[in-house]
């Protein structure tokens, strides 16, 4: 997958990361209001895949929705307005 993401993302710039599905939700709202493009990328914590249960209980279903990483990326060239989305 490194591979694939440095050849599709080499002109992207990571524009935010965040941490649970809340942080998606309203990550994702502001780029979407300001207009600005952006891909993400889930990354899930390897943490949550313990002996605690199956991914069908719910306790890991909510641990795999809170721990998991989201990295926002956006054109280079959208770096300065994603900021000011986030912020704004």
């Amino acid at each position: 997958m490194g591979l694939i993401r440095w050849l599709f993302f080499e002109k992207k710039h990571l524009a935010y990361t965040a941490f649970g599905v809340d942080m998606y939700y309203k990550a994702a709202g502001k780029f979407s209001a300001h207009g600005v493009a952006y891909d993400a990328v889930l990354k899930m914590n390897a943490n949550v895949y313990g002996t605690e249960g199956h991914t069908g209980a719910p306790q890991m279903r909510n641990a795999m929705a809170n721990t998991a990483q989201y990295d926002f990326y956006v054109a280079k060239k959208d770096a300065h307005r994603a900021q000011q989305a986030l912020h704004g």
